[in-house]
């Protein structure tokens, strides 16, 4: 006889609106992963004067599979899945602008311009007429958002909008955006390679198919670590005979 105390590192395929894969993501710090198969009684109980109440036939009807997983690995795909969204590539290539119309408002709030990632080196801000410069000194940015707006008390804070003209250049950009809030729910398959620790005997899980949604918002300024919590359904999935499966290996 002996204990089961797992060690495991866990993969995940988020799986296409059809049921392709999209490739393993891990391994994957998984600080929790529950897997429950209730049942549920039926029972036909007596009418009759001298049985009332008693039990005459009950019979045991399983009951959908549950996952629960907690992780605390948080790269883009696995991202996507806490915000429900789908990823896309960022790739702004460098360049510039040169005069573009842009208006600073009267109570000194900011302005988006076009781009991010603006580079301070080139960067002009003109009047109206496009040829007399605004000392840097009258106006405030903030580069990597790319944003805009007069100096509180400087030279062009006097108490109404400012029309301008911007010339400035843009650095490039490599990443991942995440389009949040675009999926209802997650398709997933699972795959654990572990080891228990209380025999060193080696143990795999694999989960065909999961219905999966975070339970929880996702806290970007958290004091802590961002995890994710998914739970939802453990599916049957075609041309399988169990709705997923766990090795416990001899060597």
């Amino acid at each position: 006889m002996s204990g089961l105390l797992l060690a495991g590192d866990v993969y995940i395929d988020r799986l296409s609106d059809t049921g392709q894969s999209n490739g393993l993501v891990g391994p994957i710090n998984v600080t929790s992963l529950a897997l429950n198969s209730p049942s549920e009684k039926v029972q036909r109980p007596s009418k009759r004067k001298d049985t009332y109440g008693q039990t005459l036939d009950t019979v045991t009807l399983p009951q959908p599979t549950t996952i629960a997983m907690t992780f605390d690995d948080q790269p883009a795909e696995l991202l996507a899945i806490a915000m429900l969204g789908d990823i896309e590539d960022i790739n702004q290539a460098s360049g510039s602008v040169t005069l573009s119309d842009v208006t600073l408002p009267a109570n000194n709030a900011w302005v988006k311009l076009p781009h991010g990632n603006l580079t301070e080196a080139g960067f002009q801000l003109y009047e109206s007429d496009g040829t007399t410069l605004i000392p840097a000194s009258a106006y405030e940015v903030k580069w990597a958002l790319g944003l805009i707006r007069t100096t509180p008390g400087g030279a062009q804070d006097g108490g109404v909008s400012v029309a301008a003209k911007v010339s400035y250049g843009y650095a490039a950009i490599d990443g991942n955006r995440i389009k949040a809030g675009t999926r209802s729910i997650v398709n997933m398959k699972i795959y654990m390679d572990g080891k228990n620790l209380a025999t060193g005997l080696p143990c795999k899980l694999e989960v065909p198919k999961a219905s999966v949604a975070p339970t929880q918002a996702v806290d970007l300024f958290s004091s802590e670590f961002v995890s994710t919590q998914l739970e939802g359904d453990v599916i049957l999935a075609d041309g399988e005979t169990a709705p997923y499966y766990f090795d416990e290996e001899t060597a």
